[in-house]
């Protein structure tokens, strides 16, 4: 093995610095929260939901007139063909199974149900501007909000009947919470969230929750402790689910509409109707980081993986792309390499500078030897050479 470089001294040590890189703690070659592709080809497109395989995913083009839906692969980031649907579609669901998709389509008053094996339509009447759209855990129903009015349209996913249930007025956003048991919806025009019990026969709303201004959007964290409400007045408010209350209200954002907690629930992603994604940590409720380069992004989605976040620009043809901060397994990170002292092998006593967090306590393991002509003055001697990469159960190893 031949690896190209210059000698360093550090710490009593010799470094090699690889071609291209810098000594010192090396992670992914990606920065967390950089946009990193953008895909064309959408018409205005407004809300976006991958399918449960993670291959490839819907995103509605709601450009008032128009009745597609546009797929794009999620392998290679590129738009793969379209589907028709109702007029003006807005939200998209997945069965939890992946064999149906639910589009709301607004201008229509009907639902959508794509069987996406063979990408065939089903028109389903509900109710006035039908908007968001939710699918039970279970699969056996889907929601969808009516924006005209003051219901929620429950429809059998088996047998495509539709149920409503009241709610407040002009509702849009809707998310259901990860046990299955409660849907929370946002009222754009009562300022309010009602709470549906799911699991009750009719379903029936058990509690309103006040204290919202033009409720527009709801995202419920991975463990269902918190539903996060986006309002068109510039806050997220959070509600603690075990109470129904309000816990905070996050400021700082521009009529955040777009919400996705990240896998581990440690961070939510707020898409701004403007340039902007702002990152919150769960921990604090607070805005940590803003990513810009959006045009009004508005339907935000984050992987399973957690590696990478898709982004709606409403204001343009495109979706983009961020790199959020968990590689896919098997991606390997910059190639690592250091000269030992005279008489140690290789990790015997590796430089401290090698243990960066992502692969803690494996400071000395993974090491290979190879003889290089430039150390010790330019006579010769061994390099200590390892390739970190990260493994299918989320973590750094260079074992």
């Amino acid at each position: 093995m031949r690896i190209r470089g210059r000698v360093v001294a550090v710490a009593g040590a010799t470094l090699v610095a690889l071609a291209g890189l810098s000594i010192g703690q090396f992670v992914n070659a990606t920065a967390t929260n950089t946009v990193v592709a953008t895909i064309s080809g959408f018409t205005k497109p407004y809300i976006i939901a991958i399918a449960p395989n993670g291959s490839y995913a819907y995103v509605t083009n709601h450009d008032g007139t128009g009745n597609t839906l546009s797929v794009f692969s999620t392998s290679t980031n590129s738009v793969t063909g379209t589907i028709t649907v109702g007029t003006d579609p807005q939200g998209v669901a997945f069965t939890p199974n992946g064999a149906y998709a639910f589009v709301a389509n607004q201008s229509s008053g009907t639902v959508s149900k794509i069987n996406t094996s063979t990408n065939g339509v089903t028109s389903i009447a509900v109710g006035t501007s039908p908007t968001g759209v939710a699918v039970a855990p279970n699969g056996n129903y889907a929601y969808v909000t009516n924006n005209g009015g003051t219901t929620v349209s429950v429809i059998d996913t088996s047998n495509n009947t539709v149920t409503p249930v009241t709610v407040g007025s002009s509702p849009q956003g809707i998310a259901i919470t990860p046990n299955g048991n409660y849907a929370y919806v946002a009222n754009y025009g009562s300022g309010t969230v009602s709470v549906i019990d799911i699991t009750s026969t009719p379903n029936v709303v058990t509690t309103t929750i006040s204290g919202t201004t033009h409720a527009q959007s709801v995202a419920i964290s991975p463990d269902g402790t918190k539903a996060y409400i986006g309002s068109d007045n510039n806050t997220v408010t959070v509600i603690a689910t075990a109470s129904n209350t309000i816990s905070t209200v996050i400021s700082g954002f521009t009529d955040p509409w777009g919400i996705a907690f990240t896998p581990d629930g440690t961070q939510a992603y707020v898409a701004n109707w403007g340039s902007t994604v702002s990152v919150v940590s769960t921990a604090t409720n607070t805005i940590t980081g803003t990513i810009s380069g959006f045009n009004n992004a508005r339907g935000l989605v984050i992987t399973a993986s957690g590696t990478y976040a898709y982004v709606a620009n409403y204001g343009e043809t495109t979706v983009s792309v961020i790199y959020i901060g968990q590689p896919d397994p098997g991606v390997t990170a910059p190639m690592q390499a250091y000269v030992p002292a005279p008489g140690e092998t290789c990790g015997q006593n590796a430089p401290a500078w090698v243990n960066w967090p992502g692969i803690a306590n494996q400071q000395n393991q993974g090491w290979s030897s190879s003889w290089q002509q430039w150390p010790n003055g330019g006579t010769g001697g061994m390099v200590c050479v390892r390739q970190p990469y990260y493994t299918t159960s989320g973590t750094w190893s260079a074992g």
